[in-house]
């Protein structure tokens, strides 16, 4: 499975605005959410409860995200715009291209400080 960063998004943004732990979001398929959210773990923007399965499969069965750090809270402004966001998937989150998470914040904090004239 790879990496999915409109799940990204989503979770990190309906954790944010939950107020509780999330274990699913409806609609989302639960492979999707678990793998996601572990990598959310992973990279230091959200707390989580990880239990993987007893054989070498690399998705877990089960992601209970906590909340988000205080990493995940940066992240999650910078990408509650729906306009910046598309913008960014346009640009770098291309199948074909070549990009990293820190280039994606990065274009994020440009976009945003562009918008506020900062």
């Amino acid at each position: 499975m790879n990496r999915n960063m409109d799940a990204i998004r989503k979770i990190v943004l309906t954790v944010r605005d939950a107020g509780e732990a999330v274990k699913f979001i409806d609609g989302m398929d639960e492979d999707t959410f678990n793998f996601n959210a572990m990598l959310l773990e992973e990279a230091g923007l959200a707390k989580c409860m990880v239990k993987m399965p007893g054989n070498s499969n690399t998705i877990p069965i089960l992601v209970i995200v906590w909340r988000l750090t205080w990493d995940g809270f940066e992240f999650a402004d910078s990408i509650t715009d729906e306009t910046i966001w598309n913008k960014a998937k346009d640009n770098l989150l291309k199948p074909a291209s070549s990009w990293t998470f820190g280039i994606l914040t990065e274009y994020l904090k440009a976009e945003l400080k562009q918008r506020f004239s900062i």
